[in-house]
Parts: structure tokens; sequence; C-alpha cells
């Protein structure tokens, strides 16, 4: 005689996140939030700490590779947007570990003066975020710097 038996898989349930987790969460999705809403600006004035450090992949005439200090990097944040005409942007969700996020983000613009004055730039990058109570500290960009 031959029976069948219905094995039962064992269940999974993800542990709950940790504190730390849930808040780099929270600042990832309203960073999404805001620059994707072109509010880049408010994104700093809201969501950076006051040490915050910027690290591009490379720096340029008027651009440093590391900028530090949330007043510094609102001037640099003005001064890009000024210097600018965007046609569209797009910004992926965040993902998040720990006390970091990822977010990919792109902009299509022209520039207004300089030496590329006239040019469209359609820019991808991924941006590495990392949240120390609520704030963001340190934020990291990577992009490619050949067409």
């Amino acid at each position: 005689m031959s029976t069948t038996a219905t094995e039962k898989k064992p269940a999974f349930e993800m542990p709950p996140m940790s504190a730390e987790h849930q808040a780099t969460e929270k600042t990832g999705k309203r960073m999404a939030e805001l620059i994707g809403a072109g509010k880049n600006l408010d994104a700093i004035r809201e969501l950076y700490a006051d040490n915050v450090r910027h690290v591009e992949v490379a720096g340029g005439p008027g651009c440093d590779r590391i900028c530090e200090g949330k007043a510094t990097l609102l001037e640099k944040a003005e001064q890009f947007h000024n210097s600018i005409e965007i046609h569209g942007r797009t910004i992926g969700k965040p993902v998040v570990n720990g006390d970091q996020f990822i977010l990919p983000m792109s902009l299509d613009c022209t520039f207004k003066g300089g030496p590329m004055a006239g040019q469209r730039w359609n820019m991808q990058e991924t941006a590495l975020y990392t949240v120390k109570n609520g704030k963001v500290t340190e934020a990291k960009f990577f992009y490619s710097m050949c067409g």
C-alpha cells in the first residue's frame, strides 16, 4: 500500500528591519521624492547633516572632487542648477542596506554657459548615500566620464 504524505515547506519570515535600516529607508524615499520633483536644494536643506561630504568621480575647474559642508554643497548645487536648462529627469527607487542606500538617477540638460554652452547632456549616475541619525553624512556619485 502506498501513501502520499504532503511535506510542509518551512515558512520563512523576514526578521524586522533594524531602526537604522528603517531610518535610512525613510531618508532614501524622501530623497527620491524631492529630487524627482526637481527640489534638489530642498533635499539638501532637509536631509543633509551640517558636516555632509560629497565625493565625485573626478574634480575639475570650479568643481572639487570632494566638497564638505552643507552650506558649500548648497552653493555648488545652486550654481549647477543656474547653469543648466533641464529637459527631463528620472529617479529610481532607493535600495537600502543598513545605514546606506543607493539611488539611480538621470538628468537630461543643456548647459547655458561655459565651455559646454549649448551642449545637451544626458547624465546617468548612481549615488551611494550614508545616513546617520536620519541625515545624509556622505554622498558618493558614480558615473562614466566617457560618452
